[in-house]
């Protein structure tokens, strides 16, 4: 069994502004928030125990009335919502750990995820998606790709941890969650050879694993995912209209 965050915490953004609501997952994409289509997807996979959202609380208490879920309140960074979940949910099991805004999240693409983790030796577990695919599956969906040996990659939003490795490695973490969104400066804190044979187009995945996990002082795992509605966040009007125009709403 493992247990599962779902993150809703930080700032207001402008697609939060926009749409009249005090946190972005609250936006709503026909009847029904954000966050409920990921909690729906959640609800559904076995291997789930515990069910935690990390956010404002009186925002998201609604929850509580469809889902088994326990509401943490939301603390001033992604860091310190995952260290909430970890003192919520405890250091037991294997900690799911997933973004309140990728609506277009399937059982499918959990059960894969999941699976692929097994036996769950690893303290950290990232899936990243083929260009390929996701233009295969959204071939309108502009995202941002890291050229590897192996391929064009683009990130997800669901983690799968040890929380009790990953608990005294959450300040290191934070560097790099800082900068996830631009892959220049994700790979320049790895050191300037491993930049220099980014650009070249000379580094792996596995490379690239490595050095993680020697950063960190933990044993991470990339896991090539088939599914890119994990990687499809909503974070931009342009999103939104897309996410509403795939689920016909």
């Amino acid at each position: 069994m493992i247990d599962c965050v779902v993150l809703c915490g930080g700032k207001r953004e402008m697609l939060a502004e926009e749409a009249g609501v005090d946190n972005k997952a609250l936006v709503r994409i026909g009847d029904r928030e954000m966050v409920v289509y990921v909690l729906a997807a959640l609800a559904q996979v076995e291997e789930i125990d515990r069910l935690a959202v990390v956010g404002p609380v009186e925002s998201l208490s609604f929850l509580c009335g469809d889902f088994s879920v326990e509401i943490v309140p939301e603390q001033d960074s992604i860091l310190r919502n995952i260290h909430a979940a970890i003192v919520a949910l405890g250091l037991e099991q294997p900690l799911l750990i997933c973004t309140a805004d990728i609506p277009l999240l399937t059982l499918s693409a959990l059960q894969d995820f999941i699976e692929k983790c097994r036996p769950f030796e690893h303290d950290f577990y990232y899936p990243v998606v083929r260009k390929e695919r996701c233009e295969e599956v959204f071939p309108s969906v502009e995202r941002t790709y890291v050229t590897l040996k192996e391929g064009k990659f683009t990130g997800g939003n669901i983690f799968l941890i040890n929380p009790a490795r990953l608990e005294d490695s959450l300040e290191r973490v934070e560097r790099f969650l800082d900068v996830r969104k631009n892959p220049l400066k994700m790979v320049s804190l790895l050191g300037p050879g491993f930049l220099l044979r980014f650009v070249s187009k000379r580094l792996s995945l596995d490379e690239v694993a490595a050095r993680f996990s020697q950063l960190l002082q933990i044993s991470a795992r990339p896991v090539i995912s088939e599914y890119p509605e994990i990687s499809l966040d909503v974070d931009k009007p342009k999103h939104l209209q897309l996410v509403r125009r795939l689920q016909n709403v």
